[in-house]
């Protein structure tokens, strides 16, 4: 008898680890970690995981030390004052933020959200609102929630701030994976309007998304926000960092 409930219990305890992972494996990579509720990432994803040294003062892409801004915020207008994304989007780090996006690891929102909130409160950060990138409704059907959506309300309860909803996507457009920055722009374009307008009428708002690549979407965002709101500021979970050479790699 005892030997069947240790048994049960095992398999219980098991069955608790995939349901709610978050317990005492790294966000990252999922290998096990002793303390989980100090830091909930392993030793080796933190060498790697974190977005750190010389950052363009824009949109938090790494660039050579002893510049200030990236090739590509020098040629295009910049709608948002300026984008903070705590860690790197390669390795671990974009395995867990693909986990948490298409295979319904919601959970990890709240890990996100902490590390986000650490990363904007060393910045002295000011905001009246919380918002986030839209999703359409059929994006939100399949998947059963909007990404930006859940780490907004997180950083919502981390910094005593609103979280409200800004933006709405009424039409569904293409994936933007493959897509240039003007390819992905143009994609937005007239896809997303303004809601609660008179609420951020001069207001300072964060405007949270799960990954910054182009900066095409959270710029056609800003840009939508900023003909109400007086600032914009950006955060996201990880920047995908871009090449310098503009020729090269379309910003």
């Amino acid at each position: 008898m005892n030997k069947f409930l240790l048994f049960c219990k095992k398999v219980g305890n098991k069955f608790l680890d995939i349901v709610f992972p978050t317990n005492t494996k790294c966000i990252f990579c999922e290998d096990e970690i002793v303390d989980f509720e100090k830091k909930p990432y392993c030793e080796r994803c933190e060498k790697t995981a974190f977005n750190t040294g010389t950052k363009c003062v824009k949109c938090d892409t790494q660039i050579k030390s002893g510049n200030i801004i990236c090739d590509h915020c020098k040629s295009h207008e910049r709608f948002f004052e300026k984008c903070y994304c705590p860690l790197n989007y390669e390795d671990s780090v974009r395995q867990s933020i693909l986990r948490f996006k298409d295979s319904n690891a919601r959970y990890l929102a709240k890990n996100y959200a902490k590390l986000i909130f650490e990363y904007i409160k060393n910045e002295n950060l000011q905001f009246d609102f919380i918002t986030f990138v839209p999703s359409h409704k059929n994006t939100i059907k399949r998947r059963g929630y909007n990404p930006a959506n859940l780490i907004a309300k997180e950083i919502s309860l981390l910094t005593n701030k609103p979280c409200i909803e800004t933006l709405i996507k009424v039409n569904e457009t293409p994936q933007q994976k493959s897509l240039s920055y003007q390819e992905r722009a143009k994609n937005l374009e007239k896809s997303i309007i303004p809601t609660n307008a008179k609420l951020i009428k001069n207001k300072t708002l964060l405007l949270v998304d799960d990954v910054v690549t182009t900066c095409a979407t959270v710029d056609q965002c800003s840009k939508i926000l900023r003909i109400y709101a007086a600032k914009v500021y950006v955060a996201a979970i990880a920047r995908n960092h871009l090449k310098t050479d503009i020729k090269k790699t379309p910003a």
